[in-house]
């Protein structure tokens, strides 16, 4: 399991090195949705770290970001069932653009609608992940 959970995590860096699409909030978010674990928190804050330095940002900005969207999902988990289709889109949908408009990029509704289709792709596989390491 770890061993894909890297894989995922190594080609979401090297795509978002290539698009705009914020690839790690993506896989942050699925991984939150579907696995709940407090790791997935020290996971967020060493890969926002990471970003900004690659980015050349201020260190923490996107790490902060993560961090608070992914504590804002979860305590919609008490009003709603978050492990649907409907939730990762429209999660990933907001999250996306507030994620773009807080960090001046262009095109943010066709950027978060491609993150939202690209989050239900993610979101399908993860869960069949599960089910089969669940079965084993």
């Amino acid at each position: 399991m770890w061993f894909i959970l890297v894989l995922i995590l190594f080609f979401a860096i090297i795509l978002e090195a290539i698009t705009t699409l914020p690839l790690i909030l993506i896989v942050l978010l699925c991984l939150t949705i579907v696995f709940k674990r407090s790791w997935i928190f020290g996971l967020a804050f060493f890969m926002g770290l990471f970003l900004d330095l690659y980015l050349v940002r201020n260190p923490g900005q996107t790490s902060l970001f993560f961090i608070v969207f992914l504590i804002i999902v979860l305590l919609y988990e008490r009003k709603f069932e978050i492990k649907t289709k409907p939730f990762v889109f429209l999660s990933t949908f907001v999250g996306t653009l507030f994620y773009l408009l807080l960090f001046n990029y262009d095109y943010i509704f066709a950027q978060a609608f491609a993150s939202s289709i690209v989050s239900l792709l993610l979101f399908r596989g993860l869960l069949i992940f599960k089910e089969r390491k669940m079965v084993e």
